[in-house]
């Protein structure tokens, strides 16, 4: 196995490019089985409201495992856990397959086994971020660029991966998407299990595993509130996301149908979208060093209040379209500056706990915010829809120029306003 407790070089390169293979196959599987997932419970049971629980009890047990799952992933190390994360998804996908393919697989059993295998999803997600600044150093990336590479290739996988998995569904049947799925998880724990080893300190391993879950779990939290910066940028974070989760779901979709005239204009829109988040991605993994973080942040959602009231306008398909690309490329820097503070700012032997808290506190008001703008959309419409998400873009974007922690987002603690 390799460790990565070298000085930069050609031992460090090589564990680095083992945490991309393995990332890069298990995306593979876990890109197609998404998306053809919701069509495989569809196909098994022919009911779409069932359909809909399977996918609504899969989100649930996202939230869950995000919250909860911190201190374990802590206690377990966060190979060990990206390993755990997918063999369990990877027998489980498995299982799905075999018993559908033995007509043996009952309605609660596909809840269980959906709980189950998404429940496995949001920890390995975590584990692999957290390992990526030890890994990034030890092969000397930029950890902008180390973080782009695998947003680069998530984004590749988001543009590609509904595209091959309609291709498997319409050729081969819903089920072959489960075994795709599957072995690539297999695969990718196998090359983590093998090809790849992780420094640790036996006496900090002691000091964890003699908390109780109770105890490491307050220990997060305390870390969690005690940092001025995190805390702004979570607060802020969850703000955004919440109206992104709206605007990039209900919202465009009655803005295809009512605005361009066809829901069918609502894939258009996202795979534009899709497109320039990719080349936005690849442009700061380049660039993204030398940036300001604090102004890319503030600046990527200035950008795109202005694109949003742009939208608003009667501007035609094509304009549409080339307006959602530059959203794309405007936004990306935003997820990657979040998960760069994280890295930097939380020890690695307490990231599980602290960024499965600060995740789930970021995605818990978003099923709100769909709420309310899909009753601001019956009310007022698309167009006027769009108008109040851009100028509430555009509000807290500006207000948050103001906000003096948020000056600690720059790299090596610099104003870390603790």
């Amino acid at each position: 196995m390799l460790d990565t407790r070298t000085q930069p070089g050609r031992a460090g390169a090589r564990a680095y490019g083992v945490l991309q293979i393995a990332f890069a196959v298990n995306l593979i599987g876990s890109s197609v089985g998404a998306v053809a997932y919701p069509l495989f419970a569809l196909a098994a049971t022919g009911d779409i409201a069932f359909t809909g629980t399977v996918v609504t009890v899969s989100v649930v047990a996202s939230i869950f495992t995000g919250l909860f799952m911190g201190p374990l992933l802590d206690r377990w190390g966060l190979r060990r856990s990206w390993l755990v994360s997918m063999a369990v998804g990877s027998v489980v996908t498995g299982l799905t397959f075999v018993l559908d393919q033995a007509d043996a697989l009952s309605w609660w059993l596909l809840l269980v086994l959906a709980f189950i295998r998404s429940a496995a999803d949001e920890p390995g997600r975590v584990a692999t971020f957290g390992l990526l600044p030890a890994l990034a150093a030890g092969s000397g990336k930029t950890l902008e660029r180390a973080n782009a590479t695998l947003r680069g290739l998530n984004s590749m996988a988001n543009l590609f991966g509904p595209v091959v998995a309609g291709a498997v569904v319409g050729l081969l049947g819903s089920p072959v998407t489960l075994l795709i799925d599957a072995v690539a998880g297999g695969i990718a724990a196998l090359i983590v299990l093998f090809f790849l080893a992780t420094p640790h300190n036996p006496v900090h391993d002691l000091q964890e595993h003699g908390r109780s879950y109770y105890r490491q779990f307050r220990v997060a939290l305390r870390f969690f509130w005690g940092d001025r910066v995190l805390r702004a940028l979570i607060a802020a974070t969850t703000v955004f996301a919440a109206l992104d989760t709206g605007l990039a779901t209900i919202g465009l979709t009655a803005y295809a149908s009512e605005q361009i005239g066809s829901p069918a204009w609502y894939g258009g829109l996202v795979s534009s979208f899709g497109a320039g988040s990719l080349v936005g991605t690849i442009c700061y993994g380049i660039f993204g060093h030398r940036i300001p973080r604090r102004a890319a942040y503030l600046t990527a959602y200035l950008g795109l209040a202005v694109l949003i009231l742009l939208l608003a306008f009667d501007i035609g398909v094509a304009v549409a379209l080339v307006l959602m690309f530059v959203a794309g490329v405007v936004i990306s820097p935003v997820d990657l500056l979040y998960m760069l503070v994280l890295q930097e700012r939380v020890p690695q032997r307490m990231f599980g706990r602290v960024t499965s808290i600060a995740t789930t506190v970021v995605a818990a008001p978003s099923p709100v915010a769909v709420s309310l703008l899909t009753r601001l959309l019956a009310t007022t419409g698309a167009r006027h829809t769009f108008v109040v998400l851009g100028f509430c873009y555009l509000g807290i974007a500006l207000a948050l120029f103001f906000v003096r922690p948020l000056h600690g987002m720059r790299s090596g603690g610099e104003a870390d306003g603790r």
